[in-house]
């Protein structure tokens, strides 16, 4: 079990890694942010798409994060996806450390129109 999570740690890490080594792509824009996606990172797999998205404050939220970022799941067949790996940052466009996690039994969402969850999986699934 400590073998799987050293191993985990280490993927993990590297998937998180410099902020430099992303190709952040604006593909929505709101009120209170920016949604981004990474396109060099995107791939397929038995039927599904795994994507990274950025989503950039514009001011701090109440607890002090400025961007988050999410590893996601699409089913672009059903048009819904899940969060795999999530991280919260203190610095905009997911910059310096940030706290991490991965939800426990995430359940699939279906993206309302006009989020930027709709955009995030329309953008990644087209790719």
């Amino acid at each position: 079990m400590k073998t799987l999570l050293t191993i985990f740690a280490l993927l993990f890490t590297l998937l998180f890694s410099s902020n430099s080594f992303a190709d952040w792509t604006k593909v929505n824009e709101s009120e209170i942010g920016n949604h981004y996606v990474d396109f060099g990172k995107i791939r397929k797999q038995d039927g599904f798409v795994y994507f990274w998205t950025l989503f950039d404050l514009l001011k701090s939220d109440s607890d002090g994060d400025l961007s988050y970022k999410n590893y996601k799941q699409g089913d672009c067949k059903l048009f819904r996806f899940k969060s795999l790996i999530f991280s919260f940052h203190k610095e905009p466009m997911g910059g310096g450390t940030g706290e991490t996690g991965n939800p426990e039994n995430s359940e699939w969402n279906y993206p309302s129109l006009n989020s930027g969850d709709r955009m995030t999986l329309k953008f990644a699934c087209s790719r």
